[in-house]
């Protein structure tokens, strides 16, 4: 029965993931980085990163042994190749406070001139500093 519903359903689940990937832009071409420092791991994954389109960034943090008390919106900063800096307009996601946090840190438009962006974090657990960088794909 199951695969008699798969077959049914098929061209609308291939029509439906077709959408959902067109929606997310080529977003899903970036590669998820990672940063172990400090007893704190940092994963950061663009969902949205485009010239002249707002920069869209998924953010985990974990760590057994420190506290995540920061404002991501204090302590992150874009900058790109073009010499331009972008400070985030919004963090959506786990309050300040605990061992795992997870949310979505979305910054103000990049320049057309961009062709390379770094996200900049600083001050997680005793880390002073965490870079993550990508060519931006046009």
């Amino acid at each position: 029965m199951k695969l008699a519903y798969l077959k049914q359903a098929g061209p609308a689940l291939l029509a439906a993931l077709v959408l959902v990937f067109s929606l997310t832009g080529a977003s899903l071409a970036y590669d998820r980085q990672t940063d172990r420092q400090a007893a704190v791991n940092v994963e950061v994954q663009p969902s949205k990163l485009a010239p002249g389109q707002p920069a869209v960034f998924q953010l985990r943090l974990s760590t057994h042994s420190v506290e995540l008390s920061q404002d991501l919106t204090k302590v992150a900063a874009l900058s790109d190749d073009a010499g331009n800096q972008y400070r985030p307009r919004s963090w959506q996601g786990s309050p300040p406070g605990g061992h795992h946090r997870s949310g979505t840190l979305t910054f103000p438009p990049l320049s057309s001139k961009a062709a390379r962006v770094t996200l900049t974090l600083r001050g997680i657990g005793t880390a002073a500093q965490r870079s993550f960088a990508w060519e931006l794909k046009k």
